[in-house]
């Protein structure tokens, strides 16, 4: 099940206590409507994001990730 925390002040997508995505420009509206879809999309299918998915995503969350502790 996923979940939004804040992590360093900025919203977070967390799946089992572990941040998958994080949310730019603190929109956290925006972080609860994808945590609601996540999880709605997780209970219709039992395989949402495979490994190579998670990859791309921590790939992809890095840069945002620098450029947030800079600003």
């Amino acid at each position: 099940m996923y979940a939004t925390k804040e992590v360093n002040g900025v919203p977070a997508i967390q799946r089992d206590g572990q941040s998958v995505l994080s949310v730019c420009d603190q929109d956290w509206e925006f972080a609860n409507w994808l945590c609601a879809l996540l999880n709605e999309l997780g209970r219709k299918s039992e395989l949402l994001l495979n490994e190579q998915d998670w990859e791309w995503l921590n790939a992809i969350d890095r840069p945002f990730r620098r450029t947030a502790q800079h600003a």
